[in-house]
């Protein structure tokens, strides 16, 4: 893979908010969740008081102007027509970077617990990485090198790095274009998923076996699970891609899935009055069998759910995997078998042409 680091640069804010850039970032972050019709009547309370705790948080970890610099290069990206994934799944926990169209996943429509991304009493380090389509000509580097020259901001940078799945779907997408006249969402970059997620035909392609081609999913024996675990829904996509991912079936097909995911560990550890860092601690501790941190942790889970419980959750917990992870991943694996299905001759082209040249 080709890595490329750049600088993230120092914005000139508005004069009014040249001396608080957090309020610059804010106010950005609630215009694009009104222009994505997020802020209606009935949920307008609960994104902006999520929207007010991210932004306090990055803030008092001192990642605005980083946040506001990743923003300006997604810009020039998708001005360039560079097709790009945000790196790391655990990024669509932020509602901060879906408003400013880092990631296309609404974390609160898919339940995703931000303080497995961002404790509030334990900042972590970030660094934003974005997978591009290998369909990325030189010149495109060099065209975002230039619109980015600027003061450098000490210590931040972007890694870019070639990626087969974001030159697939955009290749996909260029396919359908020229044969159909058909525009789709360049699915590649930040911007919304305009395809249904609801699609019986491209869940029945599951159903069937039909993977070759399909991102994440397409395992020789995940073929008979795909048979007896046929997913109708994206929520049944999440949890198979979890699963799948981390090779469990037999954990999570023949036992309650309680745990299925991280976040669901770190919820019931909050609820027993662990904050938000114990109870990524407790996550990590029982991923790592860390038996000093998990016999800290064992009297207070036990005093609230009970031995059965603890039992549950650290067994299971050894194969849990991150939901923000999984919804990413899930929303690749439904993007590439919905143009497979309703595309299949352009899709496989488009597959063709990857797999045979990285220039493609």
């Amino acid at each position: 893979m080709n890595e490329y680091k750049i600088n993230v640069p120092r914005l000139k804010l508005p004069k009014k908010f040249a001396k608080s850039p957090a309020k610059y970032l804010q106010k950005m972050v609630i215009d694009n969740a009104e222009g994505r019709g997020l802020l209606t009547p009935e949920n307008r309370d609960e994104y902006l008081q999520r929207i007010d705790h991210e932004v306090a948080i990055f803030e008092r970890c001192g990642y605005v102007e980083y946040l506001l610099g990743v923003v300006e290069i997604t810009e020039q990206m998708n001005l360039l027509g560079i097709s790009y994934i945000a790196g790391r799944g655990v990024f669509s926990a932020s509602l901060v970077f879906y408003c400013l169209r880092i990631t296309n996943i609404d974390p609160t429509k898919h339940d995703l617990l931000f303080a497995r991304f961002m404790p509030e009493d334990r900042p972590k380090f970030i660094e934003m990485e974005l997978l591009i389509g290998k369909i990325l000509h030189p010149s495109h580097l060099r065209d975002l090198e230039q619109a980015m020259a600027c003061d450098e901001i000490e210590g931040h940078s972007v890694t870019l790095v070639a990626s087969n799945i974001a030159g697939l779907i955009s290749k996909a997408n260029h396919e359908i274009w020229n044969s159909s006249g058909l525009m789709l969402n360049d699915m590649a970059n930040s911007c919304d998923l305009l395809i249904p997620l609801d699609d019986a035909e491209t869940y029945r392609s599951f159903h069937y076996g039909d993977l070759a081609g399909i991102y994440c999913l397409n395992r020789r024996r995940l073929v008979n699970e795909m048979y007896f675990n046929q997913p109708t829904s994206f929520d049944d996509l999440v949890c198979l891609c979890a699963i799948h991912w981390q090779g469990a079936f037999e954990m999570f097909s023949e036992n309650d899935s309680r745990y299925c995911f991280q976040e669901e560990i770190m919820r019931d550890a909050m609820a027993c009055g662990f904050s938000e860092a114990d109870a990524d601690d407790l996550r990590r501790a029982v991923g790592r069998k860390h038996t000093e941190k998990l016999e800290l942790y064992h009297p207070s889970w036990v005093a609230k759910y009970g031995e059965a419980s603890w039992q549950t959750m650290t067994e299971q917990g050894l194969y849990a995997y991150p939901k923000a992870h999984a919804v990413m991943l899930a929303y690749l694996a439904y993007a590439t078998a919905y143009l497979k299905t309703h595309f299949s001759e352009e899709y496989t082209r488009a597959a063709l042409c990857v797999a045979a040249s990285d220039e493609c």
